[in-house]
């Protein structure tokens, strides 16, 4: 399958994935946003899954790129710009999409055909943000922080804000924000 028709069917799982999330998604759901037919999709694929994986290896590529591409002069700025993509709140134009990342985590350990690009989208993000965050401690920037425990924080702490501030849509969104920008400003050098 060639790089565009990949693309085309992230795109479709994508939109699918955000309006049903995992345990309502069909194939027929996914062609629904595709161009073709469900036949379509499972001449390249054979499952649901592998749909998804294929999504998944492409969002990887994008959100990594997406976090370290910021346009900002400073790598202050560019934490805080990752951080306000990653810690969502129900208005983020991809909350639908994050509710349903963190459905598929909970299948991860029991799925390796969904594990595997979890992993990757997981790394990349972790690897951005180390880089980002390296960055700033180089420059002087940040305090000497360890910059992989600082960015694996960071996403830990992101990636559960999902839960309680998008999927239970908690009102917790503007504490979130002040948590995560006390954080970053106690990462500055003095």
């Amino acid at each position: 399958m060639d790089a565009a028709a990949r693309a085309e069917v992230g795109v479709a799982v994508r939109q699918a994935l955000a309006e049903y999330g995992y345990e309502r998604l069909t194939t027929a759901k996914i062609a629904d946003h595709y161009d073709k037919s469900e036949a379509g999709l499972y001449y390249y694929f054979d499952s649901k899954d592998e749909m998804i994986a294929a999504f998944l290896e492409h969002a990887a590529t994008q959100l990594g790129e997406e976090l370290l591409c910021v346009d900002t002069d400073t790598p202050e700025a560019a934490l805080r710009a990752a951080c306000e993509n990653l810690f969502r709140t129900p208005e983020h134009d991809h909350a639908g999409l994050a509710v349903a990342i963190m459905e598929l985590l909970s299948h991860a350990p029991h799925n390796e055909t969904l594990r595997r690009p979890l992993l990757e989208l997981e790394r990349a993000c972790l690897e951005a943000l180390t880089d980002i965050v390296a960055a700033g401690v180089e420059q002087g920037v940040f305090r000497p922080v360890e910059p992989r425990a600082t960015a694996a924080f960071l996403l830990a702490a992101a990636d559960g804000s999902t839960g309680i501030a998008v999927a239970l849509e908690m009102n917790v969104s503007d504490d979130l924000r002040t948590g995560w920008e006390a954080y970053v400003d106690s990462l500055l050098a003095e």
